[in-house]
């Protein structure tokens, strides 16, 4: 009996000594430098910062395109203005019917004339400007995790 003693106090020394260590090393907070995370930092500052310059690019482009298309809607609506005024100028109280139908098909066509001018040069503009597409976010830094409190149970009063 005295043996088996000495094997089971044993045995409790060794399993209590190698369950502390780990407890012991778990408050220590050393964490190493994370250069990856640094240099993933800076490439995505030079991202934005590109990011920045072609949305300044993006910005001067809208606007140049924005000034085309108000002065072809410009002529545009001058055009058809002018047909319509034409068109009331040589209204008059005696007209045929068929001097009607020839003013009305004389103001439709100037029309047509003008909207396709109008669609010919937006066409000949090209497409709008595309916004840039702004960079990943930068990762997030790991910071070192808090050890949690272990789970041991308090003396209650039973």
């Amino acid at each position: 009996m005295n043996k088996s003693r000495r094997l089971l106090v044993s045995m409790i020394v060794i399993s209590s000594a190698t369950l502390s260590t780990p407890l012991a090393s778990a408050d220590q907070k050393i964490s190493p430098p994370n250069s990856s995370s640094s240099d993933a930092a800076s490439a995505y500052k030079a991202a934005l910062e590109k990011f920045r310059m072609d949305q300044k690019n993006f910005v001067d482009a809208l606007k140049i395109y924005d000034a085309a298309r108000r002065s072809i809607n410009k002529t545009f609506k001058e055009s058809v203005e002018k047909a319509l005024s034409e068109s009331k100028n040589f209204a008059a109280p005696g007209q045929t019917q068929l001097q009607k139908r020839l003013s009305s098909a004389a103001k439709q066509s100037a029309v047509i004339a003008a909207t396709a001018v109008r669609d010919a040069a937006i066409e000949a503009l090209g497409p709008a400007p595309i916004p840039p597409t702004p960079p990943a976010k930068a990762p997030r830094m790991e910071k070192g995790k808090k050890s949690q409190p272990s789970a041991t149970p308090s003396p209650s009063s039973n």
